[in-house]
């Protein structure tokens, strides 16, 4: 059941003896009572029919509100402001120059502006410079570094199997390199589901096509229950049951927004989904399972491969000399050697009780979820509850399997799927703005939240259609918006009127997220290494006698390795790069539409005492010391790299006097754990 979906768990015995053990006894019947109770009123005040439910039903293309301000930019705006003005509400002041390029230089590049940047967009006199940097932005492939870790964390990618045999994926990598080289091609939204669902069948002469189906593959996977655990046993069918789930989890979450693995035991408690959509779904990817995967990075060879594999087996099949076959063999040797990937697959080489199925495992409704309890056999399919949408697919060979994933894949991105596209805008939006329209991106059901913003949702998802799904034009609308322009300084009148900013009277402040702490940190101290692609980066220690050992404290922060984006670390599972944790980066386990964001002791001490931090102060007062030998003069250009601005006289004073105590790099610390630095306003 998903978030919020079932009864709570019977809690442990109080410590405090018998009566302790009564007490939470009594405490928990209580809870279940309530429980029960709120779930009956929820059926009876709001019973879960598709055609009432706003994600549910087909897309509307509202009108936009008529307005005469001078506000109002573009649509977003219209729509916005007609909300702010129901509720009482203005909106804020733009946003001064220097902070819109920093703004925009995080939101599109995860990086800051450089000292050249700044000076070029401050001293630009031009009325559309602010459009021309959005297009500057939008064209480096900085953008797409950044967007792919966004995707990254909803689909739970990660470089190590997880559960409690942790093993490393070295070939998961490709996968993140196509997500980045697809959101720098801008590629049609369609299209990019398509590829990841079944890009093999759909886009056969694209070799990238078939690393994208690296989405299947990006979750965890049970090492124990695939390759030790013997046929035939129940526990066997079990490891297959929860990486089926997973797949079904994460495409059903990331692509429409429902929670519909919660129907795996029974009929969702809460929106109109079936355990026979549920099951209907898991037959989709019952053919398939997760292993390295030989593909041709370069088209021309694929095709001179694929043909000589043809000439081949013809040969084979007319019987002719071997001396033909030997040179057939001799040409396809001579080839560039084939890349792995590992991704969703149903040909590979067996390992221990690990191997493919010729053909799709059969699917059975399973009563309460227990594979002991096969019922009825089940057809690959989808959810009936979208109006327009057959839940059904007609498929001439049932046992195709790529088949199913291409026709799960149209169905998805379909005209007719609204939840899909609302998904996508809704995402693009919380990204900017630190909240979606929607703030429970992976769950639009009625457990979820409902749209602040209803007509605009359905407004932006018609747009973004129209507009061939480019993820970069709706970008390009947003950033644009004087919604986004506002400023995010506090009006305590407006406040009280809407504390949680959830109308957008002004802009939210945000803090930086771990990659960009980690990526801002290199970028200022001149140690950054923008070389794109390729293996991930180990930043640890490895090693791999039964069971894997992750040592972080063991690597040094001055390997090379070390200088390059966050996107490139070797991302594990069960041992996570302890700085990294502490600044909230996700648990790769985990779907995380939306990441958690602390301020906490911990973050202060990592940012004051971690090794690596410590290593980039160090080379920032290099660099420093590198421009100029004046105390003064190196107060004021530490400054600009670190924060874009100069410092105040008496910032100045006291930085000089504290880097003439306790040294240049201490005081480029000081600079480095500012909130300034740390936060993005």
């Amino acid at each position: 059941m998903g978030q919020f979906g079932g009864i709570p768990p019977l809690p442990p015995p109080c410590q405090g003896g018998q009566g302790g053990s009564f007490f939470k006894l009594t405490q928990y019947q209580a809870m279940r009572t309530a429980f029960s109770a709120l779930v009956a009123l929820a059926f009876l005040i709001a019973p879960a029919r598709a055609d009432t439910w706003w994600s549910l039903a087909p897309l509307a293309r509202p009108a936009v509100p008529h307005s005469d301000s001078p506000w109002v930019r573009t649509p977003i705006d219209a729509f916005v402001l007609a909300k702010l003005r129901e509720n009482h509400l203005e909106p804020a002041p733009e946003a001064d120059r220097r902070t819109l390029l920093r703004r925009l230089s995080y939101d599109l590049h995860g990086l800051p502006p450089t000292p050249v940047m700044i000076d070029e967009f401050l001293n630009d006199p031009a009325p559309d410079a602010y459009e021309r940097l959005v297009e500057r932005l939008l064209a480096s492939p900085r953008y797409g570094e950044r967007w792919a870790r966004h995707w990254l964390d909803v689909v739970h990618y990660g470089e190590s199997h997880g559960y409690d045999k942790d093993k490393p994926r070295p070939h998961a990598w490709p996968y993140r390199d196509y997500v980045i080289r697809a959101f720098n091609d801008d590629m049609p939204y369609g299209q990019f589901v398509q590829q990841q669902l079944a890009g093999d069948r759909l886009f056969p002469d694209d070799p990238w096509a078939t690393v994208a189906t690296g989405f299947i593959a990006a979750g965890p996977w049970d090492f124990v229950g695939h390759v030790e655990l013997r046929e035939g046993t129940t526990d066997k069918a079990i490891a297959r049951g929860n990486d089926r789930d997973d797949m079904v989890m994460t495409a059903m979450s990331t692509f429409l927004s429902l929670t519909v693995h919660c129907a795996r035991c029974h009929d969702h408690k809460f929106d109109p989904i079936t355990q026979g959509d549920y099951y209907r779904l898991q037959a989709v990817f019952a053919g398939m399972d997760r292993a390295d995967r030989a593909y041709d990075p370069d088209p021309e060879v694929r095709r001179r491969r694929q043909a000589l594999k043809a000439e081949k087996s013809a040969l084979e099949a007319l019987e002719r000399i071997p001396a033909e076959r030997a040179e057939v063999e001799r040409r396809m040797a001579a080839l560039p050697a084939e890349q792995l990937v590992y991704a969703a697959a149903n040909r590979f080489a067996r390992s221990g009780n690990f191997a493919p199925s010729e053909k799709p495992r059969p699917i059975h409704l399973l009563a309460r979820g227990d594979v002991t309890r096969p019922g009825e056999l089940v057809a690959a399919g989808a959810l009936a509850c979208l109006p327009g949408l057959e839940a059904e697919f007609r498929l001439p060979d049932p046992n195709d399997e790529a088949s199913r994933r291409a026709a799960l894949a149209h169905w998805i991105t379909s005209t007719q799927n609204g939840p899909a596209r609302r998904s996508i805008v809704n995402r693009i939006w919380q990204y900017h703005f630190g909240r979606g329209i929607v703030e429970t991106p992976n769950d639009f059901g009625r457990m979820g939240a409902r749209p602040t913003h209803p007509e605009l949702l359905d407004w932006l998802a018609g747009w973004f259609t129209e507009n061939g799904a480019s993820l970069k034009r709706l970008h390009r609308l947003i950033v644009t918006s004087s919604v986004y322009r506002q400023s995010s300084r506090n009006d305590e009148a407006q406040a009280r009127v809407d504390s949680d900013n959830r109308y957008l009277w002004r802009m939210n402040r945000t803090r930086l997220d771990a990659e960009c702490v980690r990526d801002s940190l290199l970028a200022v101290s001149g140690q950054l290494d923008l070389t794109m692609g390729g293996p991930s980066v180990q930043q640890f220690r490895f090693k791999d006698d039964h069971s894997p050992v992750y040592d972080y404290a063991a690597f040094d922060p001055d390997t090379p390795g070390a200088q390059r984006r966050s996107v490139y670390r070797f991302i594990v599972r069960s041992v996570p790069d302890p700085f990294m944790e502490v600044l909230d980066c996700p648990d790769a386990s985990q779907l995380t539409p939306q990441r958690t964001v602390t301020v906490t002791p911990l973050q202060a001490l990592a940012m004051l005492n971690n090794p690596f931090v410590l290593r980039q102060c160090e080379h920032f007062a290099e660099r420093v010391r590198g421009i100029t030998s004046d105390p003064a003069g190196q107060v004021r250009v530490a400054y600009r790299l670190a924060l874009g601005r100069d410092p105040g006289d008496e910032q100045a004073r006291e930085l000089v006097r504290y880097a003439s105590e306790h040294g240049l790099a201490n005081m480029c610390r000081v600079i480095l754990n500012s909130n300034e630095f740390l936060f993005v306003d």
